[in-house]
Order: C-alpha cells, then sequence, then structure tokens
C-alpha cells in the first residue's frame, strides 16, 4: 500500500561510485567558509567582551564588536 516518492525510473543508489567523491568535494569546498566564520565569531566575541566592559551596554557592545570585525574602525 505504500507509495513512493519517486517513480522507477528517478531510484537514487546512494551506493554509487561519483556520490562519494561528491560528497568530499562539497566537504572540502566547505571548509575555508567554516574557519573564516569561526573566526569571525571569536573576532566579535572578544570584542564584545572588551567593549562592554567599557561601556556596560550589550547593544553597544555588539554593535562595535560586529563593525569592527568587518573592518570597520
Amino acid at each position: 500500500m505504500s507509495k513512493s516518492l519517486w517513480p522507477k525510473g528517478l531510484k537514487l543508489n546512494i551506493h554509487a561510485p561519483g556520490t562519494g567523491a561528491a560528497l568530499m568535494l562539497l566537504a572540502i569546498t566547505q571548509i575555508p567558509v567554516a574557519i573564516k566564520t569561526s573566526a569571525e565569531i571569536a573576532c566579535i566575541g572578544q570584542i564584545s567582551n572588551q567593549v562592554w566592559k567599557q561601556t556596560k551596554s550589550h547593544s553597544t557592545a555588539n554593535i562595535v564588536a560586529v563593525q569592527r570585525c568587518n573592518g570597520n574602525n
């Protein structure tokens, strides 16, 4: 009684040789993005903490931290 979402001609084989290579390629291309994003998050956290100690304002600290980490002074 269960109906398949895929017609018989569109069955996907996840064990095909190209699948592993495609997944590795996707993972490798995402590594630089992940490193950059992690560095930005760490920068924002540190700058935000420093500014908050000076101003005691969360909103100001976050705005200043994002601007400094994005290259604005």
